[in-house]
């Protein structure tokens, strides 16, 4: 379905697919979807089997299809499903996107495995989207019952819309410093986050630059660091996002495990 300028939003649904049929597709028997992601393993990573990756190829292929029938975009994405926080940041990157679009995103929570379910869950309550959950009436006995309906089967459509929890995430350009010490993987000096905070132009930090900073008093560099560490930083440290180690006259600013969870959840994370 096209989406007109100033005729509303659309409707994306997000499946990350385990080896799963009926949960995945009834619900669109009854609720219209102009977009469907699904995610899925379809690669080894080095450190799968060959026979489950064509395995859930099969799955993706059958769905794919299934929705397709039916007139729904479906964009299929390969994600490693068993890297809890590589979940986290796939769906949290659509959500964003599709969100800023100005549409509506779901994401169903029942159509992989538990871990899986416990990541989409997360990022949709992060991001205020709704998830929910597939009913099903039983399971597969034989493997032609797996092609037909994969593990689980439905023979009639149940909906559980999951409630949202408010989860307080850092302030954005909080975030931005979350961000950019867990694509560094190691910890930075104050004044390097200074001075990315200059280079995304965050308010109150745009002028602190490598070509500015030989012209600053010291009162002036004094006070950036202030407010990098009164408004910024005592914040994501009481949070336990990051921690601050002294190294002689600098401060090392290292990130957290909880830190790096909510940086991929961002959805910041490419």
């Amino acid at each position: 379905m096209e989406k007109l300028e100033g005729f509303g939003e659309e409707i994306i649904h997000i499946i990350p697919l385990g080896h799963e049929i009926d949960r995945a597709v009834k619900p669109f028997e009854r609720y219209k979807a102009n977009k469907v992601y699904l995610l899925a393993v379809t690669e080894t990573f080095g450190k799968y089997s060959e026979d489950m990756i064509n395995k859930q190829r099969d799955y993706v292929e059958i769905v794919k299809n299934k929705l397709e029938k039916q007139g729904i975009e479906t964009e299929y994405r390969n994600v490693d499903m068993f890297n809890t926080l590589e979940v986290i940041k796939h769906i949290s990157n659509i959500i964003v996107e599709e969100k800023a679009r100005g549409n509506r995103v779901f994401v169903n929570i029942s159509s992989a495995g538990r871990l899986t379910s416990v990541a989409a869950m997360l990022a949709s309550m992060a991001h205020g989207v709704k998830a929910y959950y597939v009913v099903a009436d039983g399971y597969s006995q034989s493997e032609e019952e797996k092609k037909k309906y994969g593990l689980s089967f439905c023979r009639q459509l149940r909906l559980q819309f999951i409630e949202n929890l408010s989860l307080q995430l850092p302030k954005e350009n909080e975030m931005k410093i979350l961000v950019k010490l867990c694509k560094e993987g190691k910890g930075m000096k104050t004044i390097d986050i200074l001075k990315h905070l200059g280079s995304q132009k965050v308010p109150g930090f745009e002028k602190y630059t490598d070509k500015s900073l030989p012209k600053m008093t010291r009162g002036e560099k004094i006070n950036y660091l202030m407010k990098l560490n009164k408004g910024m930083l005592e914040k994501l440290e009481a949070n336990g996002y990051i921690s601050r180690e002294k190294r002689g006259r600098y401060n090392l600013i290292k990130i957290t495990q909880s830190g790096i969870y909510v940086a991929h959840i961002s959805g910041e994370l490419k």
